[in-house]
């Protein structure tokens, strides 16, 4: 089998993946190759799905996710490819993801039926773990597009999508924020200053005094760099 990686027809081994409380169906196995030991693919029962491949030439843009095998695409996208291929870097406050809670919404991005990533959402009134309180507002809980795809206005998509999804109403980030999301989201609320007073960093659902306005925070943030920029012109330091 091709592996992107070794370029090359390299040969292949299985790992069966354990993925029932996901509410996912069939003999799920992932291939990797033998070579670089990298993923490759991911089997749904003896039907080989290639990420890097088209999967359903009818898919196209944010679709939520509802099939098993759409279900099986997110796993591989935010279990394997993100955390394995896309390292998260601590330093830009970007996480691992849990897999998606069953009452969570899912979304993914397709383009000309390759899937190029995805987001979650936390719904309203959703319960938090561990505890009896409830998320406060629909809440953006992980988002990420592969690596290659970036840099071409998907994570605005992300914003406009959310927003035409849930209109007119509150809608969370939860904390931390990574850095590119708040690039994505001072280009947004510069553009849309309608938004500015409705979107939120929260923590612990959002419950009362664990949020603030993203707008504010970003405003904040310019006025400590700026600061820290004219210390550093006047020879302060």
């Amino acid at each position: 089998m091709f592996c992107t990686r070794c370029q090359g027809i390299e040969l292949i081994y299985f790992r069966k993946l354990d993925v029932e409380a996901l509410n996912i169906q069939g003999n799920i196995r992932r291939i990797d190759c033998k070579v670089c030991k990298n993923f490759i693919a991911i089997t749904e029962n003896e039907t080989i799905i290639n990420i890097d491949k088209i999967i359903d030439n009818s898919q196209n843009g944010w679709k939520k996710v509802r099939s098993n095998r759409e279900k099986i695409i997110y796993y591989a996208l935010s279990q394997i490819i993100y955390p394995e291929i896309d390292k998260p870097e601590k330093e830009k406050y970007e996480a691992i993801y849990d897999y998606a809670d069953n009452v969570d919404e899912i979304f993914i991005r397709w383009i000309n039926g390759r899937p190029i990533g995805f987001y979650t959402v936390k719904l309203k009134g959703t319960e938090i773990h561990g505890s009896t309180e409830k998320y406060s507002m629909n809440t953006l809980d992980t988002a990420y597009i592969r690596s290659q795809y970036r840099n071409c206005g998907f994570g605005m998509e992300i914003l406009y999508d959310i927003v035409n999804r849930y209109s007119d109403q509150d809608i969370g980030f939860s904390k931390p924020i990574s850095y590119g999301m708040f690039q994505v989201l001072n280009k947004f609320l510069t553009a849309h200053k309608e938004y500015r007073l409705r979107f939120w960093e929260i923590e612990n659902g959002g419950i009362e005094g664990s949020i603030k306005l993203v707008w504010f925070i970003i405003q904040r943030k310019k006025k400590i760099s700026s600061i820290a920029i004219k210390i550093i012109t006047n020879g302060i330091v």
